[in-house]
């Protein structure tokens, strides 16, 4: 017997599909079909393979710009004809990009601006129109020429991946089939009236051991950093995101982080192997004014094929040296939380893998005296009553301090570092004009200081009682800070 979600199953994998194809079909995600397909197959009722396929999927940008439309295409929809047509581009990093795209289609600039014929202007227009439509359809998941998608990952609008695609046939005389439907627990009716022995009832196993009792969800401190990032986004910052699988460019490197410096060395460091398809490299232009900077300011020869080598993440600002490296010149705010790992000795303060909390402010007249406003505004924000500072050295700020708050039992605990960019950071990424202040704080720390915890382990626990206590202190601590409006009266 099968159910009959099951024999529409076997009807639509007649002949070899996609399970994607088949979910399709029947109006549902290929995930929810897939715990029918291993009951088919493990009855011997249809043959299920599993292969790895090829795809193309948007980046962050390209999926900006096929929901908001490219930035080429708003300016040729801007502009103005008379005898010419002419086309205002703003002198702006999305500017020079806007410039660059539309002199494929014979628009030449000048002095920021471009001139033409309403002819060659809606000739460009069309085939603009047209890369839109066929970005929208990636977006959709439709099909696109291999032309358009080899554009579109020089422009790192969309990126190569892997995915592993399900194909179902089936293997059984459909003909032979009883159709009738599942139940998984049977109804007093059920038994009265013996409908039971028409449906197919689910098998139970009595040996499975039952779980153990489950811990409070969500996650105490799943929810802390949920909090974080509201309280950052409530002082006006914006979060940027970044991988965990991290180039040492953007780790180090960027950060103008000498390629024989101790953190570089394996006892500080998890350095990866990687046999898969690496990530998208960091611009070849800005590798090679970064490395200069190395070159002039440490005195050894850079090396291109170390900073490509690939680590698990060691600090959030390499996620945030990527968006001062993407936005440039400016007035920003953005912050980062992430995990990051480190081979430390694990003790009550320090774990392999932990949360990092990491931003910058980008501005013209920032000062360290903004820099430390912004820090006690934001762990005031946080809930810390106690925050100090000492002196500190980094090399990729000046200066720079150190930040420690008051815990109850441990005393003292320094939980971050900050600075201003040093200008050899910020000038191969474009920005002189501006100041960048940064910081970057250990986010498990701030929980144990915040909820009394003194086992930074224990934020990682999985014992019920414990789990339970936590909570407790969590809930605790949120009805405190928000009947305390400490948040926001600052």
């Amino acid at each position: 017997m099968v159910s009959p979600l099951e024999y529409e199953i076997l009807k639509s994998a007649s002949r070899r599909r996609s399970l994607r194809e088949v979910a399709a079909g029947l109006g549902t995600r290929p995930e929810d079909l897939m715990r029918y397909v291993e009951s088919l197959r493990a009855r011997g009722l249809l043959q299920v393979e599993r292969r790895e396929v090829e795809v193309y999927e948007l980046t962050e940008e390209g999926a900006k710009y096929a929901r908001e439309g490219l930035p080429e295409l708003a300016a040729l929809r801007s502009a103005k004809c008379g005898d010419v047509c002419v086309v205002e581009v703003p002198d702006t990093p999305e500017g020079r990009i806007v410039l660059a795209n539309l002199a494929r289609y014979g628009l030449r600039p000048r002095g920021g601006r471009i001139e033409a014929s309403r002819e060659d202007l809606e000739r460009a227009l069309k085939a603009v129109e047209e890369r839109q439509r066929l970005l929208e359809a990636l977006a959709a998941g439709g099909e696109v020429p291999r032309e358009a998608l080899q554009e579109f990952q020089r422009r790192r609008l969309v990126r190569r991946a892997s995915r592993v695609e399900i194909y179902v046939e089936t293997s059984a005389d459909l003909s032979s089939l009883r159709v009738a439907q599942m139940k998984t627990a049977l109804t007093s009716d059920d038994l009265r009236t013996g409908a039971w022995r028409e449906a197919v009832l689910k098998p139970i196993d009595a040996t499975i051991e039952v779980p153990p009792a489950p811990a409070p969800v969500p996650h105490f401190f799943q929810e802390f950093l949920e909090y974080v990032r509201e309280v950052m986004v409530g002082l006006g910052f914006e979060e940027v995101r970044g991988p965990i699988l991290e180039y040492e460019f953007w780790n180090f490197d960027a950060l103008f982080q000498a390629q024989d410096h101790p953190a570089r060395e394996v006892h500080d460091t998890f350095f990866v192997e990687w046999s898969g398809e690496p990530p998208e490299p960091p611009p070849p232009e800005l590798m090679e004014r970064v490395g200069r900077e190395h070159e002039a300011g440490w005195g050894y020869r850079w090396s291109r094929e170390k900073a490509l080598g690939l680590v698990l993440r060691s600090q959030t600002t390499a996620t945030t040296i990527r968006a001062l490296a993407e936005r440039g010149e400016g007035t920003y705010k953005v912050f980062a939380v992430g995990r990051v790992f480190r081979p430390e000795h694990i003790d009550a303060k320090h774990n392999v893998e932990f949360h990092q909390l990491d931003g910058i402010v980008v501005g013209p007249g920032l000062s360290f005296k903004h820099l430390l406003g912004q820090l006690e505004q934001i762990a005031r924000a946080l809930g810390m009553e106690e925050v100090k500072f000492k002196p500190a050295y980094f090399p990729f700020t000046s200066p720079s301090v150190e930040v420690y708050a008051r815990h109850q039992r441990l005393g003292w605990i320094e939980f971050g570092g900050a600075g201003i960019f040093r200008p050899e950071v910020t000038r191969p990424l474009g920005v002189e004009r501006s100041r960048v202040l940064a910081w970057g704080w250990g986010l498990d720390r701030v929980a144990m200081i915040l909820l009394d915890i003194d086992d930074i382990r224990d934020l990682f626990a999985v014992d019920p009682d414990k789990l339970a206590e936590y909570h407790r202190r969590w809930r605790a601590f949120k009805r405190t800070v928000g009947s305390s409006g400490r948040r926001y009266t600052l």
